[in-house]
């Protein structure tokens, strides 16, 4: 369990190979948001819990309707964590499992080259483009995740 003021029913909705990602209601605005926290392990590494920090910002700076957006980020007792757009719509590869039709594809590939695009105009490279990092809103847009 994860607690964070300003946050309420956090629940365990994922992990990855550095962090473990909530869905939560920020309670200010009454909406859902995923909370992608850097396990123990990595916190307390200065170069993992840095490079965590580094992808906040870049994220943050790269406001683009196809990249997730970061809306806080920082450190709470030792536990790093970036707060963002909760994305209900699943991700790419449950997209592929459930099968894809040619214009879902071609519009997939639109948001992504997009997003990429902008984020190499701004002088970022991703490295990290897979199926995991690709995840939908519930209007089926496409959004890049995981900067890291």
């Amino acid at each position: 369990m994860f607690e964070l003021p300003g946050y309420s029913d956090a629940r365990q909705i994922g992990t990855g190979g550095m962090a473990l990602v909530y869905r939560a209601i920020q309670t200010n605005f009454k909406r859902q948001v995923a909370i992608k926290v850097l396990m123990p392990a990595y916190a307390s590494d200065i170069q993992f819990a840095e490079r965590f920090l580094r992808e906040a910002e870049t994220v943050a700076s790269l406001s683009h309707p196809h990249i997730i957006p970061v809306y806080d980020f920082g450190q709470r007792d030792g536990t790093f964590y970036m707060v963002m757009e909760y994305l209900a719509g699943g991700d790419l590869m449950q997209w592929i499992h459930r099968g894809l039709e040619e214009e879902e594809v071609l519009q997939i590939i639109s948001d992504v080259a997009s997003a990429l695009h902008f984020a190499h105009e701004k002088g970022y490279v991703h490295r990290d483009v897979k199926p995991d990092n690709i995840m939908f809103r519930e209007d089926n847009s496409a959004v890049l995740t995981d900067f890291g």
